[in-house]
């Protein structure tokens, strides 16, 4: 028993990394509409694992005020909820625990990690969860079990629930990523060549812009890697690895007509009907190309015309002129033309939320941000972007403290890199940096990074580990 017990001990956070992707399975076959069995492990973990680091660390102090300013930040956004009328209070709460949950596992594993053999138990523990997501996909469709991406043909994302498409798509990035970093380490060739290939698989066949677009991301970024070791730090050059991901990146190109990802693109072509307000304005005797935002708007047939026209664009959230009235809208939009801007979903939440910051924010609320539920009068649309759903949801203080937290860890790799940039290239700090990097851009371009449980664990460890590579002693 004493045995086992010490066994857990030097392997519970590899356990806890590696269960993620299983977690994930469960979700997918036991969502209902109260939730899952995934969530409710998760909130248990984001509860428990700051409590022990409060309970059992040495120095307390600097974790308690991590913790406390999470929480004193967290209440005042609730207190102002209250001030001004709370709309769906349970769902905010939700919303929030979701976002609080990278900054407080973050600090918690900063903790955790400050032995070298549990830093050793993150990696593996990482790497197993890569190869259990990748038999999974395999699994889910050898079985017919799975969910597709967007639609029949239209992408195969494995057992994911539909709104874990984003988040799917970063995890698949993130592991993908520390994958690839093994790859370049390891001395087993064929497992090396092997790993890039399973990747370009598994992102082209499952249809996001992400997966496609990281494909060259990630194998251009570790042939860069690879040159640099042999010019930098004169090692052996893995010649064979580095010819097989410039390959995969041209394979990728050449294949793209044939992809899900081009489907996709070519369905939403179709719902671009580009030129029609110009086209209606035309058969009227009136040409729109040079006239200015002020000369369209006080010209009530042009008007009649984009009015007509806006209605048709902007049916996937009525509510957006229904609640602010056409007059803002247009204003809003700067009467454009751009069919694929007036069709994209996302710009639509965003508008929908910046609007509610012009017209119906005080001042106090734009500090701490209105609550998630406000998009929308039924209170379902959510910004699919991480950064603007931060800043409108948080105000300027919650962004702020986010943004503030994250700069931290950024800002240590840069000096490291100073200090020590030929001593600081190796394939675990190339690894961290790039799969951050990544991270903070998909969060803008994808989402879900910052407000989704399954997702953020990972950028918690992410930066804890980054915490550790930068470490002051490590660097002299």
């Amino acid at each position: 028993m004493n045995k086992q017990k010490s066994r857990l001990g030097d392997s519970w956070l590899l356990l806890l990394i590696a269960a993620q992707p299983l977690l994930d399975t469960l979700a997918y076959f036991t969502q209902n509409k109260n939730g899952t069995v995934s969530g409710y492990i998760r909130l248990a973990l984001l509860l428990v694992l700051p409590l022990l680091v409060l309970v059992r660390a040495e120095r307390k102090k600097p974790y308690f005020l991590g913790f406390a300013v999470i929480g004193t930040f967290c209440l005042l956004h609730v207190l102002n909820g209250f001030r001004v009328g709370y709309r769906n209070m349970a769902y905010d709460l939700r919303y929030m625990l979701s976002v609080v949950q990278t900054p407080i596992l973050a600090i918690s594993f900063i903790w955790y990690l400050r032995q070298a053999k549990t830093r050793e138990q993150a990696w593996r523990g990482v790497l197993t969860a890569a190869a259990i997501m990748a038999v999974s996909v395999l699994a889910a469709y050898v079985t017919g079990t799975g969910n597709v991406t967007y639609g029949e043909g239209l992408g195969y994302s494995g057992w994911v629930i539909d709104d874990n498409r984003c988040a799917n798509s970063i995890l698949l990035v993130t592991l993908a990523t520390f994958a690839m970093g093994w790859a370049v380490k390891t001395e087993r060739k064929w497992l090396s060549l092997a790993v890039p290939c399973v990747i370009v698989t598994l992102f082209l066949t499952n249809g996001t812009k992400a997966c496609y677009f990281s494909i060259f991301a990630i194998f251009g970024a570790y042939a860069v890697y690879l040159a640099a070791e042999k010019l930098l730090l004169k090692r052996k050059l893995k010649k064979l690895l580095l010819i097989l991901l410039v390959l995969l990146m041209i394979f990728s190109v050449v294949i793209y007509p044939w992809t899900p990802r081009c489907r996709v693109n070519q369905e939403l072509a179709k719902k671009n009907t580009q030129g029609e307000i110009e086209a209606t304005l035309l058969e009227k005797g009136i040409d729109i190309t040079d006239m200015s935002f002020e000369e369209r708007y006080n010209d009530p047939v042009v008007r009649e015309v984009f009015e007509y026209y806006y209605w048709q664009y902007l049916g996937a959230l009525p509510d957006l002129i229904d609640r602010f009235g056409m007059d803002r809208v247009l204003r809003l939009y700067r009467m454009t033309t751009d069919v694929g801007r007036l069709i994209d979903t996302r710009v639509m939440e965003r508008s929908y939320a910046r609007l509610i910051w012009q017209v119906e924010t005080d001042g106090l609320t734009r500090l701490v941000g209105f609550e998630a539920a406000q998009v929308g009068t039924d209170g379902k649309y959510d910004m699919e972007n991480d950064w603007p759903a931060l800043f409108f949801y948080y105000g300027y203080v919650g962004f702020g403290l986010y943004v503030g937290f994250v700069l931290c860890f950024l800002l240590r790799i840069v000096r490291r890199l100073r200090k020590d940039f030929k001593g600081s290239i190796t394939a675990e700090n190339f690894t961290l940096a790039l799969v951050l990097a990544l991270q903070l851009g998909l969060a803008q371009f994808s989402g879900a990074l910052v407000r989704r449980p399954n997702v953020s664990i990972y950028f918690a460890l992410i930066l804890a580990l980054i915490w550790y590579q930068t470490r002051e002693e490590e660097a002299a």
